[in-house]
């Protein structure tokens, strides 16, 4: 059962990836001028940014109620293992890596958004295995982050 200190942990990491996203962002906006500079790259990185918000926003709405930006699961609900959760376990960290680097092909490098993500999603899955005996199974069925790599 996840405790308080779970709690304090997955709010420092909601926040953490919120701090990420927010200079992802202010980055792209300081590299403006090269977003839309049509180069094999620049169109490589914004394929990559829009499949990734799509996919993200996907699993989002695959998740419906249970979705929440805690990476503590909600008590007495079953573990999604389909639809986008057969691909990677972590869909949606999976669709912000992808903008992220799709970003950074723009503008910007996103090696700590990397590092903090697959933290965060390391700390859910030792909460996901707690609560789900079964977890484990899936793990090795179903890669965390990138099909058929990670």
């Amino acid at each position: 059962m996840p405790t308080v200190s779970d709690r304090k942990k997955g709010l420092i990491f909601v926040a953490l990836q919120g701090l990420l996203l927010a200079l992802i962002v202010l980055r792209a906006i300081a590299c403006y001028d090269r977003l839309f500079d049509w180069n094999p790259v620049t169109i490589l990185g914004w394929l990559l940014f829009c499949v990734g918000g799509l996919f993200s926003l996907y699993s989002a709405m695959f998740m419906g109620k249970l979705l929440t930006p805690l990476p503590i699961p909600i008590n007495n609900h079953q573990l999604i293992t389909n639809g986008p959760f057969s691909v990677v376990r972590h869909p949606i960290y999976l669709g912000l890596v992808m903008s992220a680097v799709g970003v950074s092909f723009m503008a910007v490098d996103t090696g700590l958004a990397l590092l903090v993500l697959n933290v965060k999603s390391r700390f859910e899955e030792s909460l996901l295995c707690f609560l789900y005996p079964h977890y484990a199974d899936y793990q090795k069925k179903v890669k965390r982050l990138i099909p058929l790599l990670f």
